[in-house]
């Protein structure tokens, strides 16, 4: 029983680094499809967004919590629940 002591306690201790190291992501890393479309933001480069089976080009002008906003050349303003973005496609 003692021989297994050493591999239970250095298992336990590799399990806490790798919670601590998870916890410890940035937001980014979290949410690849939020990262693309605030980098569509910042650069005002086109992304195309697929939801439902759609594919939307847009450029994104916000991005909420709950929704994004974009424009395109054929409107001046494209909504899209963040429930309903199946992907994001960019190329920056």
């Amino acid at each position: 029983m003692r021989s297994f002591r050493p591999v239970l306690l250095a298992a336990l201790l590799c399990t806490g680094l790798l919670t601590q190291a998870a916890m410890a992501q940035p937001a980014a890393d979290k949410d690849p499809i939020r990262t693309v479309l605030l980098e569509s933001k910042e650069k005002s480069r086109g992304v195309v967004i697929h939801a439902n089976g759609s594919a939307i080009n847009v450029v994104v002008v916000q991005v909420d919590d709950h929704f994004v906003i974009g424009r395109s050349t054929t409107s001046s303003r494209i909504v899209v629940r963040m429930d309903r973005i199946d992907g994001v496609s960019a190329n920056f």
